[in-house]
């Protein structure tokens, strides 16, 4: 028996094919295979009884041709989450361990990046072939992002291969409220570990992999920060929203003359000390971390002496735009911190300006710099446009999984650049404190940090 998904059907000329085990679920299409990682709900004919949320299913196309495998959910927009797109290779034990093997040697042998580091992103959810799934490496620890409900499913599984397989002490399971709602599980709280040390070029960090936003780290911007560190060479920077203290310390460890990192969650500041008295500075450099609201740190700058001011600016927020109803609100607010960071640093100087919203594209990104550059009348010239490491993969079938947007701006002195004419009105601003900073859930990539529905559930992301 079949229950439909969409008023339901039953496949038209059957294509004739030998009986294949092991069995499964069947999910039959209203068109042709699939092309993308996921399959709407809109898109489904019908769907076997027997189908429970986060079943393995066999697709068919709705002539009745096997063409794939993926998880399956009745209750989600994203009604299968594509695994395989060949009816031949089934998504069992042995897929999901070469799978693994093959990204794994994409980061070593491939990307090199034991050279550098001990710290990755193993797995990129669909950039890996893997949808809804994020796993990174921390030294000999593995922190897994659960985004479907069917690798909550095989977490056993999962984690068991994952020691096999990247050969690691330890594997840490997580999972957002918000996915958990979606998807419906609830994933047991991760057990307390103890916090892991990590290297990162030669800079040294530590990481909570149980209890940090997101997996317990910021690791799409590795390369980000290794550009900023030559940048900040013998300039004072500032870093807003600095988390943990990625690129403050980056900066310092790359011969900054002074810096300054800013967060308004007390924890991370806490953590960012303790990260900083793990590095040996070079002589003259002077670090300092505040527990504050980086909006009033810009605005104090603007109000301050020119020569007080910061020759090296980063803002790095959360993701504002969690769904397509507060899109319109994240702009505005993006539009106001760049404003703001354009006015703070020193004429002359560079901004990295970076939002991790995948539902803001990075066209509507450049948009949001050049419409502050007007607001100020600073001449803005972009050195750069970059997006994750290149441990976060996009994949051909999923280019929306290009989530990161950070943009290497030189910023002109005040009035070097065009405005607005007299009268044209302010523009829209967000004012008022963002509360505590969770980019933790962020965007599957292409919505954070991976694999989630289009109105920005899932990975950050991840």
């Amino acid at each position: 028996m079949r229950r439909g998904f969409a008023g339901g059907g039953r496949p038209q000329r059957p294509y004739p094919r030998a009986p294949m085990a092991p069995s499964f679920p069947t999910l039959t299409l209203r068109g042709g295979p699939p092309v993308h990682p996921y399959v709407y709900s809109k898109r489904v004919m019908s769907a076997d009884r027997s189908m429970r949320d986060g079943d393995v299913v066999r697709v068919l196309t709705r002539e009745g041709k096997p063409c794939g495998f993926g998880f399956g959910h009745r209750g989600s927009q994203v009604a299968v989450r594509m695994l395989s797109y060949d009816p031949e290779v089934v998504p069992d034990e042995a897929w999901l361990r070469a799978r693994l093997a093959a990204a794994e040697a994409l980061r070593r042998d491939v990307l090199r990046l034991p050279e550098g580091t001990d710290a990755w992103r193993v797995v990129h959810a669909e950039g890996d072939g893997l949808s809804g799934l994020v796993v990174d490496r921390y030294a000999r620890t593995a922190v897994v992002g659960l985004f479907s409900l069917g690798w909550f499913r095989r977490s056993e599984e999962l984690a068991r291969v994952l020691r096999e397989v990247l050969d690691v002490d330890t594997v840490v399971l997580r999972a957002d409220e918000k996915t958990e709602r979606q998807e419906g599980f609830q994933a047991p709280a991760p057990p307390r570990v103890r916090p892991v040390r990590i290297r990162e070029r030669d800079v040294a960090f530590e990481v909570d992999p149980a209890g940090g936003h997101k997996t317990g780290f910021f690791l799409d911007q590795r390369e980000n920060r290794a550009r900023l560190s030559a940048l900040a060479r013998g300039r004072s920077v500032f870093d807003g929203m600095t988390y943990t203290g990625g690129f403050a310390l980056a900066a310092a460890l790359g011969g900054a003359r002074t810096v300054r990192g800013m967060d308004l969650d007390e924890e991370a500041v806490a953590q960012a000390q303790r990260n900083l008295a793990l590095n040996r500075l070079p002589a003259g450099t002077t670090v300092r971390f505040d527990h504050g609201d980086v909006f009033d740190a810009l605005r104090a700058y603007i109000a301050g002496p020119e020569a007080e001011r910061p020759e090296v600016l980063v803002v790095d927020p959360a993701k504002w735009a969690r769904d397509r109803a507060g899109l319109g609100a994240a702009l505005a607010k993006y539009r106001d911190l760049n404003r703001l960071a354009l006015e703070a640093v020193r004429p002359g100087g560079l901004v990295l300006t970076c939002s991790c919203s995948g539902l803001v594209s990075e066209e509507a990104y450049l948009g949001v710099v050049r419409e502050a550059a007007l607001d100020v009348r600073r001449e803005v010239r972009m050195l750069s446009v970059t997006g994750a490491a290149a441990d976060h993969p996009v994949a051909g079938a999923f280019p929306e999984g290009r989530y990161l947007k950070a943009v290497f701006l030189a910023v002109g002195a005040p009035g070097s650049g065009p405005g607005r004419s007299p009268g044209a009105g302010a523009p829209p601003a967000w004012e008022g404190r963002r509360g505590r900073r969770r980019r933790g859930d962020a965007a599957e990539p292409g919505h954070e940090d991976g694999a989630g529905p289009p109105d920005g559930g899932g990975t950050d992301d991840a």
